[in-house]
């Protein structure tokens, strides 16, 4: 399963031969294709895909290495690093990700992480938002409800509802965590059904509740709520997710 990155634009552009490579060499270790401690494939493996240079694919491996996906040693060439080591909210590394079917354990972490980020971001907002926040915030929710549900537009502006609750926390290292709250909304909003329409409006309602906590400046319960909404979120994402990692397991039997 593929599904379409609705994030901002990466730190690399995909039109650029370096680029290409540091995506195809990044999706191979993200997938397991390439595991951790194993040589990645030279510019001579990746020319059956992709026309591929001696500069590009050194340019693209001193990418991979900046963010923690591959180290260069000594005598024993350029290998994949492990997990462990990558930069996993880098908006280059969240984007890869969506070249690789679900993983169930990284959509926790990320949603765990959301859990703790989300509620603190909604709690600044309510006290710190002004007028043009309030605007903001009003703006893309009025987005997700005026449209078709999981439209590109209304995920687009689902999206632009939780990025405009990080920047009204007027917290800038807070904000930083908003590219890892976006993929996480994308795989939830992605793996749902266009019919699931009872989500969807309960969604929107959670979504409301937020907006007005946030109005009323009441910072305890915009945290409440948006906790609320996380919660609910992931369970609905992981009860999709199930059948389609059986799926997977038994189209590869």
């Amino acid at each position: 399963m593929r599904v379409r990155d609705y994030s901002r634009p990466t730190t690399l552009n995909p039109d650029r031969l370096f680029g290409q490579v540091a995506q195809k060499l990044a999706v191979a270790i993200i997938t397991g294709a390439v595991k951790a401690g194993e040589v990645l494939p030279d510019e001579d493996d990746l020319r059956g895909d992709i026309s591929v240079s001696r500069t590009a694919y050194r340019e693209a491996v001193k990418v991979l290495t900046a963010k923690g996906l591959v180290e260069a040693r000594p005598k024993s060439g350029t290998r994949a690093a492990p997990r462990e080591s990558w930069n996993l909210l880098d908006p280059d590394v969240l984007a890869w990700h969506f070249e690789a079917d679900p993983n169930e354990k990284f959509i926790r972490d990320l949603f765990e992480l959301r859990r703790f980020a989300e509620p603190a971001a909604a709690r600044l907002a309510a006290q710190r938002r002004t007028p043009a926040d309030i605007a903001r915030i009003e703006a893309a929710y009025r987005g997700m409800a005026e449209n078709q549900p999981y439209d590109d537009v209304t995920i687009r502006a689902d999206l632009a509802f939780h990025e405009a609750v990080f920047a009204a926390s007027h917290n800038a290292t807070l904000m930083c965590l908003s590219s890892a709250v976006a993929a996480t909304l994308q795989w939830s909003l992605l793996l749902k059904s266009i019919d699931d329409r009872e989500f969807f409006v309960a969604s929107l309602v959670d979504h409301e509740r937020v907006l007005d906590a946030i109005v009323q400046r009441d910072g305890e319960l915009a945290a409440a709520r948006m906790k609320a909404l996380v919660i609910d979120s992931l369970n609905t994402t992981l009860a999709m997710l199930t059948p389609l990692s059986a799926a997977a397991i038994q189209k590869s039997a």
